[in-house]
């Protein structure tokens, strides 16, 4: 799909091995002479969401075994990536989808995949709680691994003085456990889902824009913090920030592992 010059110039499309900005492809020292980005694209996807209690069980089936698998056979889909909380204000679920770039939730393929769910898919969307979905810009991503927990924070704002995330996420990288970080800023020009689920109690989340951090293990995201919260503060970025909120990794799927599911159309049984 083509996308303007503008438009090319925010999505970037920087290697894995590169620092990823809205702005364009920026190196940096990492003791190997280069900054890395553990996201795959240019551009994300994310997804907030709770689920009727009586159908948790159904919903990590359906997740993991149908709609994950559905949506990564879309080309540009690059890996998923569904979280559970531990503790904090957002939502009980947060599902990442790393794109090529965010034309792709503007494919014909996909919105006809939104158009025309299963019957499984179908049946899911009213159990849905405090739904939101938004398209991300990487305004940065460093680091590398996919890490078994995530911290996540929202603000209204990701402006910043020149090299204050690169400062920052310097900083924590090198004194904390955290393996990556990502700093993404709402796409405005990604168009909302064409369907209804209940509506949210709380607010828009991400809205603005998401900072989330990678690490091994949830017991240390509480050191992360302090940290991270101190160099924040002392940049003045992400200012208004939400509360942290923990989560533990659920699953993962890259794009090329899709020939080794087994699919399923609903509940066994």
């Amino acid at each position: 799909m083509a996308l303007d010059e503008d438009r090319a110039t925010r999505l970037c499309s920087c290697t894995s091995a590169s620092l990823m900005t809205v702005t364009g492809c920026a190196r940096a020292p990492n003791g190997k002479g280069r900054m890395t980005a553990m996201l795959k694209g240019a551009g994300m996807l994310s997804l907030w969401n709770g689920v009727d209690p009586g159908r948790r069980g159904e919903y990590d089936l359906w997740h993991t075994r149908q709609h994950v698998p559905e949506r990564l056979a879309i080309p540009g889909m690059l890996r998923a990536r569904r979280y559970h909380r531990g503790e904090g204000p957002l939502p009980e679920f947060l599902t990442l989808y790393e794109l090529e770039n965010n034309g792709v939730l503007d494919s014909a393929s996909y919105r006809a995949l939104l158009q025309n769910p299963t019957a499984w898919s179908r049946s899911m969307r009213p159990s849905f709680r405090g739904f939101f979905r938004v398209g991300h810009l990487v305004r940065l991503s460093r680091g590398g691994g996919v890490g078994g927990a995530l911290m996540a924070s929202v603000f209204a704002n990701a402006a910043a003085p020149q090299g204050g995330w690169e400062a920052v996420t310097e900083l924590v990288l090198q004194k904390t456990a955290a393996t990556a970080i990502h700093v993404l800023t709402k796409d405005p020009a990604v168009a909302p889902v064409p369907f209804s689920v209940p509506p949210s109690e709380g607010g828009s989340y991400a809205d603005g824009a998401a900072l989330m951090v990678e690490c091994h293990g949830r017991d240390r995201l509480a050191d992360i913090a302090g940290v991270l919260d101190a160099a924040l503060d002392a940049h003045g970025l992400a200012q208004g920030r939400e509360a942290w909120t923990h989560y533990d990794l659920a699953y993962a799927l890259d794009r090329d592992e899709l020939d080794s599911v087994v699919s399923l159309s609903g509940m066994p049984g």
